[in-house]
């Protein structure tokens, strides 16, 4: 699958916000430091997914359904979080089971090591999860950027499927 950047305007813009935030981390010179803004970082991250998974359904659903059926559907996927790969998986065959098995095919075949965009995505969640509930977590800013890098894979890959399958333009 041809890599591209996202040309959905509210993930760019939710995309440029994170990525300068790490820029401007990268030089903080305190590793201590650097280590309790890496926190904050991962809990941005584990939001875009959620974010740009639910704009993307969204504008799925647009020119598909009823305005009822759209209200119902952006409803729904507002109240989704914690969105590791089973559960995006599950929303995306909630839709089309087309959807889902490609989103996994192309995970699987745009990382450069074996489940590295599963287990970017996977740890961002469950590192948040640790972090919001107060347990003491680890995480270092080399760590989450290697998971941003990986889940930018995924939302461009989300990106590219939902269009290309369903020729959103």
């Amino acid at each position: 699958m041809k890599k591209q950047a996202p040309k959905n305007l509210k993930i760019v813009a939710h995309r440029k916000k994170i990525d300068d935030l790490f820029e401007k981390i990268s030089s903080i010179p305190d590793s201590a430091d650097k280590s309790e803004w890496s926190k904050y970082l991962c809990v941005l991250v584990s939001g875009y997914i959620e974010e740009s998974l639910r704009v993307l359904l969204e504008e799925y659903c647009e020119n598909r359904a009823s305005d009822t059926i759209q209200n119902f559907v952006s409803k729904h996927i507002s109240r989704v979080t914690n969105c590791n790969t089973k559960k995006i998986e599950e929303i995306l065959g909630s839709f089309d089971e087309t959807l889902k098995n490609n989103f996994t095919d192309q995970i699987v075949a745009n990382s450069e090591i074996k489940d590295e965009i599963k287990n970017s995505i996977d740890s961002i969640i469950a590192n948040r999860h640790s972090i919001v509930h107060g347990r003491n977590v680890g995480i270092s800013y080399a760590q989450v950027l290697k998971y941003y890098e990986n889940v930018k894979k995924a939302v461009e890959i989300l990106e590219i499927i939902i269009k290309k399958t369903h020729h959103i333009n």
